[in-house]
């Protein structure tokens, strides 16, 4: 296997985004398009920006070898995503697609719900995301589902950083409220999707920390400048065998994020600044993934 891609979604509008949240995608979007000098998935410019159907979905998947896809419970936010959306579409392609389960640790029959996501429909990992989904990270209440992932070895996704819904939680999405979790629960592999942006410094130090902490490079190189200085940290401390490939499909395909990441050095060129050796971007795209996913 060459690439792997660990942050995909399938969800489309209206079914799955509601009205608001929609527009606020747009909006967004024509932004990330802008700063990136178009890499970024720019098919549809409207409320259907961040439309990912099976069949957009399976189109894009060709561009890796294996794909992580998810929805997202997050009614708070405008997301609503079922499970048996995710487990239908992975059923048609077992040999590219590896479906994980989305359930709100703050809703009741979150657990119960996760349960049946693993047993009964195969799925094999857990998307949350605390700022979409209000909840607190802090809250030992609510890490029962944390405590089955661990148990079971199932990985789990956490967006831990902004985002653009004005409905968002912004208090539960600095990163560092990850800490007691993650050592409380030490064997339990975690990605913290897009390097917990604009807090990449603090996701950094936490997965120097942590043992099994590890962070998706997707939705970065829309922001050029915050990119480099991102991937030079992680590189300064030593931690950039922990980063996965991820293109967070709609907002980009993996091709646009493989290009952004070969351009990471782009804005020192010609400066004293530090860089991003390009042995460290082949093994983000082609080597990482072996080791969280335990693969030899």
């Amino acid at each position: 296997m060459g690439i792997v891609d660990v942050h995909t979604h399938v969800m489309w509008y209206p079914d799955h985004i509601s009205d608001r949240t929609a527009g606020e995608a747009l909006a967004a979007k024509l932004v990330k398009l802008e700063r990136s000098g178009g890499l970024t998935n720019s098919a549809r410019l409207d409320l259907h920006c961040y439309d990912s159907t099976p069949e957009d979905h399976w189109a894009a998947a060709q561009q890796a070898d294996r794909v992580v896809v998810f929805g997202m419970a997050a009614k708070p936010t405008g997301f609503d995503v079922p499970n048996d959306v995710i487990a239908s579409y992975v059923r048609e392609h077992p040999d590219r697609l590896e479906g994980w389960a989305s359930v709100n640790p703050g809703e009741p029959g979150a657990l119960d719900e996760l349960v049946r996501c693993v047993e009964d429909l195969g799925l094999r990992g857990l998307k949350v995301g605390p700022t979409y989904q209000h909840w607190d990270p802090r809250d030992p209440s609510l890490w029962g589902v944390f405590e089955y992932c661990a148990t079971h070895d199932l990985p789990v996704v956490i967006h831990q950083g902004t985002t653009f819904p004005t409905t968002a939680r912004l208090e539960y999405a600095q990163p560092l409220l990850l800490e007691r979790l993650v050592m409380r629960f030490p064997s339990l592999r975690v990605i913290i999707a897009h390097l917990g942006h604009p807090w990449e410094e603090d996701v950094v130090a936490l997965m120097r920390k942590a043992p099994n902490v590890w962070a998706d490079i997707s939705a970065l190189h829309y922001r050029p400048y915050r990119f480099w200085h991102a991937m030079t940290t992680a590189f300064e401390y030593g931690v950039t065998g922990k980063l996965l490939f991820a293109s967070d499909f709609p907002s980009a395909t993996v091709e646009q994020t493989l290009e952004g990441l070969r351009r990471v050095n782009d804005v020192v060129a010609g400066t004293p600044l530090p860089t991003l050796p390009v042995d460290v971007q082949d093994q983000i795209v082609h080597e990482n993934w072996r080791r969280f996913f335990r693969t030899t």
